[in-house]
């Protein structure tokens, strides 16, 4: 038997029919490079989100700021650009599934320690992104979507550090405001490697194969 396990069907797709994995082309380079440059603008947010957590104890250094949380914005983004330009082709794979999850594991892995927050931060993208993916059973994403619609106001009503975070100040609402979209941002990216795939808007390669 040939071909590849397919998770949206439980069955191997037919040799006959089914799409066969090309090399990566230029299209798909370009969706990776997108993809890293996003991941590069929402990882640098981020840092501006925990620049304004911390409050007047929050350092800047060379090594967490570059060596970890950009880093690292940079790879997920970069592979869920990947995610979406095999997704377009209709050859999606699916450990690309779990990208969100390197969030969580690289600071943890680069600090030797256990931080909580990065890992919580993946598993909320991840469900909120399932939750908007059009993929499984429709209760289970119902509640995928009421879990992340509910984390929603709490951004804006837990109590905060500083008084300066108070939703009730400018300051804090931009930080709220930050907070929020950040959240929304990631679980939408999260959901690229989840969607069913969509060959129909995109013959990417077709144009670049031709002489």
């Amino acid at each position: 038997m040939t071909g590849e396990y397919t998770i949206t069907t439980g069955r191997w797709p037919d040799p006959h029919t089914a799409p066969t994995r090309r090399k990566l082309t230029i299209g798909g380079v370009r969706f990776i490079l997108v993809g890293a440059v996003l991941g590069l603008a929402w990882a640098a947010s981020l840092r501006g989100f925990m620049m304004a957590l911390a409050g007047p104890a929050s350092t800047f250094t060379f090594g967490g700021t570059f060596g970890i949380i950009i880093p690292t914005g940079v790879i997920v983004g970069a592979l869920l650009g990947l995610a979406e330009y095999q997704r377009r082709t209709g050859l999606p794979h699916p450990l690309l599934i779990l990208a969100p999850l390197l969030v969580g594991i690289i600071p943890n892995l680069s600090t030797a320690g256990l931080d909580l927050g990065p890992i919580g931060l993946a598993v909320t993208g991840m469900v909120g992104g399932y939750s908007v993916s059009g993929r499984g059973p429709r209760w289970a994403r119902v509640v995928a979507g009421v879990v992340t619609v509910a984390s929603m106001p709490v951004t804006f009503l837990a109590p905060k550090p500083y008084p300066e975070l108070s939703v009730t100040t400018p300051y804090g609402a931009w930080f709220c405001t930050l907070a929020w979209s950040l959240s929304v941002t990631f679980a939408l990216a999260c959901s690229i490697p989840m969607r069913r795939p969509d060959i129909s808007r995109n013959p990417i390669d077709q144009t670049e194969e031709k002489p």
